[in-house]
């Protein structure tokens, strides 16, 4: 009896280790399903005829290659195939958080996914985004200052010199071996926080260099400032010098049109923060052949403590997807209780006194939040990059016409105390180019249209204002 128990036992057992495929198989065939994207359990056990526990014990075995997470607010277990990523970057990596007191801290620990997934783990919280985080797509090199890194980065490694030829394998490549001095307080990966750490043995330019040290920038970058530059994209460099800290700093070549609209940044920039809305502080220099407004980064505090941010563009991607207007980017903003309506305002009246100073350029990285060292949005960040960009160089040597200013309402509507701000700060603006006298000349042409520009606005604007 004994024996024919055992021998029913032994044949159960060679049926059921005969339905399941080998350890070895079952690790081929799990690489294979997750390289079209990340799986369930319920689904890797289906596909695979194979029950919980030898999942986990293959699913082990994997470590190296394969990732086993849960989502915050979902229990589903969930595995992915970790990607091959250029240069030999290992896929798990950590990002860390340079703090205002210059302290620096482990932010997030991110594994980058087969199909382009990027899993983030923040403490007890874990996320997917379907491609980068908004605050690495942020962070990746863009515009004028993204063309000069692509260049250097293929002169050194294996990346397109063209950063349109860039796709996000190249900007985590990029961001986590050559990311230094990036825009907020966010540092990527151990190469690059060696970097940030040598960084704060540099000395800032001295006073009585920093012209000269301007010219040298601008005359090396001037192949790029002045042949394949686009139209309307203002040249740049960063720098740290004695006095003004950390600096970004704009440069034209005397003469140009752009060269004339630097002055008038300054005083845009100026004229809201004489009607409190917080803008970046800014200075005008004239040395050699050029024209230069430095610019104080509102990210750096001191020497070596930093300030998170994120363009509007980041928040709008991961948050609305819209990319319409400041105005109803700000009110989706208040809503969502990112902005107070104090900084909504103020963002309606930076979009208001763009239309009354000609600034038509209001894409979605021209304006940023700040981000608190807790991760929370606090607040608009000062005003950027906001000048008469109807008067900008389009490229190819072509300057538009000096024509007045055309305001519309558009989606800042009929706001009564938004407009009596706007309008403060453009009649302080038009009537600082009529009659000041900069480091950088304002032509006479520019004086008589700011004339003609301030009419023009008293009149637009006389309506919207409140009532008496």
């Amino acid at each position: 009896m004994l024996d024919t128990i055992q021998r029913i036992i032994h044949r159960e057992f060679e049926l059921s280790t005969a339905s399941q495929p080998s350890s070895s198989e079952s690790a081929q065939e799990i690489g294979r399903i997750l390289r079209g994207g990340v799986q369930t359990a319920a689904q890797l056990m289906a596909a695979l005829g194979v029950s919980q526990p030898t999942l986990s014990r293959t699913i082990q075995s994997l470590s190296s290659t394969v990732t086993a997470f849960r989502v915050s607010g979902d229990r589903t277990p969930r595995y992915a195939l970790l990607r091959q990523l250029p240069l030999g970057l290992h896929s798990r990596q950590r990002i860390y958080r340079l703090l205002a007191s210059g302290s620096m801290e482990p932010f997030a620990d991110v594994e980058f996914l087969s199909g382009g997934s990027t899993l983030e783990r923040i403490g007890s919280v874990t996320r997917m985004y379907e491609g980068l985080p908004p605050y690495m797509a942020f962070a990746a090199p863009s515009g004028f200052l993204g063309r000069q890194l692509a260049h250097d980065a293929a002169r050194a490694q294996q990346f397109p010199s063209s950063l349109k030829d860039w796709d996000d394998e190249h900007r985590v490549a990029w961001l986590f071996t050559r990311g230094l001095n990036l825009p907020g307080n966010l540092v990527f990966g151990d190469a690059s926080l060696q970097m940030e750490i040598d960084l704060r043995r540099l000395d800032p330019t001295p006073m009585s260099e920093k012209a000269a040290h301007y010219v040298a920038m601008a005359s090396a970058l001037k192949g790029a400032a002045y042949g394949s530059s686009a139209g309307g994209e203002q040249p740049k460099f960063l720098g740290m010098t004695e006095g003004s800290g950390h600096v970004i700093v704009k440069f034209a070549r005397l003469g140009s049109r752009m060269a004339e609209l630097l002055p008038l940044e300054h005083l845009a920039l100026r004229s809201l923060a004489e009607v409190d809305v917080p803008s970046s502080s800014t200075q005008l220099l004239t040395s050699g052949d050029y024209v230069f407004l430095e610019v104080r980064r509102f990210d750096r505090v001191g020497k070596s403590g930093r300030i998170g941010m994120l363009s509007a563009g980041a928040v709008d991607d991961e948050f609305f997807g819209r990319r319409d207007s400041w105005p109803e980017f700000a009110a989706r903003c208040e809503k969502a209780k990112y902005l107070s309506a104090a900084d909504a305002r103020r963002v309606d009246t930076m979009a208001a006194f763009s239309e009354l100073i000609g600034n038509s350029d209001r894409h979605f990285e021209n304006i940023s939040l700040l981000i608190d060292e807790k991760g929370e949005y606090a607040g608009i960040a000062p005003a950027y990059d906001i000048l008469p960009m109807r008067y900008a160089s389009i490229g190819g040597g072509v300057d538009p016409d000096l024509t007045p200013i055309a305001p519309k309402v558009g989606t800042i509507g009929a706001q009564p105390a938004v407009w009596a701000r706007a309008a403060q700060a453009a009649e302080r603006f038009w009537t600082a180019v009529q009659t000041e006298t900069l480091a950088a000349q304002i032509p006479e042409a520019m004086r008589q249209l700011a004339a003609t520009n301030l009419a023009v606005a008293r009149e637009f604007v006389a309506p919207l204002l409140p009532a008496g």
